[in-house]
């Protein structure tokens, strides 16, 4: 299947899972797992989007890593398919992307290497961390050049292996993957 119809069918889904009482389990098990894992406890900073409705919620994230000191950073979508992050703090205010997608009002860059852990959007995932994501090649992009950390938060619907990861796609390093009663 086309990767675009892939994409497609997958916020669909997700959409469907946002009303699904199964999605809030999963949610807490990912974070209950996540804030007990070695990747958080040791990140000083951490970069994250401001996830829309249907992606995994980020703002308990962003609000933790606050409460406890951490660096917060959320990415702006550039010309050329760039990515750059900015600090962010609960005065931070937002505008909208063209892609639907809050971005911080910051001038205050955070480099790359100034990022222990990147939290990885996308659609849909491989259990050995390859990912599709929206579509437009930011992340894959900013990857090629980060050294630190990544994660990606997936619910299990989202898991496909019957697809071909393309050359220029980088795996993220752990991802947290959703867990209900029913399994």
């Amino acid at each position: 299947m086309e990767k675009n119809k892939m994409r497609q069918l997958m916020i669909e889904k997700l959409n469907k899972l946002a009303v699904d009482e199964s999605r809030q389990e999963q949610i807490e098990s990912i974070y209950r797992r996540f804030f007990q894992s070695d990747l958080w406890l040791s990140a000083t900073s951490i970069a994250v989007t401001i996830a829309t409705d249907f992606e995994f919620p980020t703002a308990p994230l962003i609000q933790q890593a606050l409460f406890e000191g951490k660096k917060v950073a959320v990415p702006k979508s550039l010309p050329k398919r760039q990515l750059v992050f900015y600090w962010i703090n609960e005065s931070t205010t937002y505008k909208l992307s063209k892609f639907g997608v809050e971005e911080p009002v910051s001038q205050d860059k955070a480099q790359p290497e100034e990022l222990d852990l990147v939290i990885v959007p996308g659609l849909i995932f491989k259990e050995n961390g390859y990912r599709i994501g929206f579509g437009g090649g930011f992340y894959d992009r900013f990857l090629a050049d980060y050294s630190g950390k990544t994660a990606s938060f997936v619910f299990i619907e989202q898991l496909m292996e019957n697809w071909e990861e393309a050359l220029f796609d980088l795996p993220v390093q752990q991802l947290f993957i959703g867990e209900t009663e029913e399994q």
